[in-house]
């Protein structure tokens, strides 16, 4: 089964317009495409094809996809507002064992993005962590002359403001840095900020990366079909192109710890924050 929808909001004066889905099987979560801020291209597509869970013992790997087949209830799309914005949101409940999750997509009429995943419950009583893996395929201003920074701790400045180290072959990174993001159209210089959020945690062995920019192949979206439990098979795909003002897709990968001697009743949430630049 699938669910879809179109979004044009706010409809007296729009400022976001997408499309949206979800689809059974071997699959990737809830799936935006075509989304536009202000006219102006964001993404082309943005999903959320694994959750990878470590535990320290005692059970695992797993390897988890939200589908229409783990959603008991349907996608909701709502408005909202806070600190003086309003905002439109997507999301979806799904049941997968023991655990609860919710996965949501925010809108605000400033421009921001907020993918989030919560989740609470306790399959196995040890500490665990969940490593959620959104693919975002950027298309600012347009599929061509897309870059992707990484700002580190030191003052060099590589044309693009002190700390700003373009990404210009196809690599993941470890963290290392402030856990914050860019991709720019060369052009236009307009782009969009990754910042990490506060619950995002660090890699594990199993997931050793944060963060990753690769060039877009088509037959390299493989959906939910990507990774096993033990490997989220990243590697696979980072053969060090040239992205250097190319068609640019990123991965944001957050931890989210969960104490096995959590009593399981608490969403924990882990999503970075999007933020645009000059648009």
């Amino acid at each position: 089964m699938s669910v879809s929808g179109q979004v044009t909001w706010p409809p007296e004066s729009p400022v976001w317009s997408f499309n949206w889905q979800m689809l059974d099987g071997d699959t990737e979560g809830l799936v935006f495409r075509n989304a536009f801020f202000k006219g102006r291209k964001v993404l082309h597509k943005g999903s959320l094809p694994m959750i990878l869970v470590r535990y320290d013992h005692g059970a695992g790997p797993f390897k988890d996809q939200l589908s229409t087949g783990n959603a008991p209830n349907p996608v909701l799309v709502h408005e909202g507002s806070g600190s003086g914005f309003r905002f439109i949101a997507v999301e979806c409940y799904h049941r997968i064992s023991a655990y609860r999750i919710i996965e949501r997509w925010i809108f605000w009429n400033d421009g921001l993005i907020q993918p989030r995943l919560l989740s609470r419950g306790i399959f196995y009583p040890s500490s665990h962590q969940h490593n959620v893996y959104w693919r975002l395929d950027f298309d600012v201003d347009g599929v061509a002359n897309n870059l992707a920074l990484q700002h580190t701790y030191v003052a060099t400045d590589w044309g693009y403001g002190k700390g700003w180290k373009p990404l210009t072959i196809e690599q993941d990174t470890d963290g290392v840095g402030d856990g914050t993001y860019a991709v720019l159209n060369k052009q236009t210089n307009r782009g969009y900020k990754l910042v990490s959020g506060p619950s995002d945690g660090a890699p594990d062995y199993i997931s050793p990366h944060s963060f990753a920019v690769v060039r877009f192949r088509a037959d390299e979206d493989l959906k939910g079909r990507l990774g096993t439990p033990h490997d989220p098979e990243l590697w696979k795909h980072i053969n060090h192109e040239n992205v250097d003002g190319q068609d640019v897709v990123a991965w944001y990968i957050a931890h989210l710890k969960h104490s096995g001697s959590d009593s399981g009743d608490e969403y924990h949430a882990c999503g970075p924050d999007l933020w645009p630049i000059r648009y």
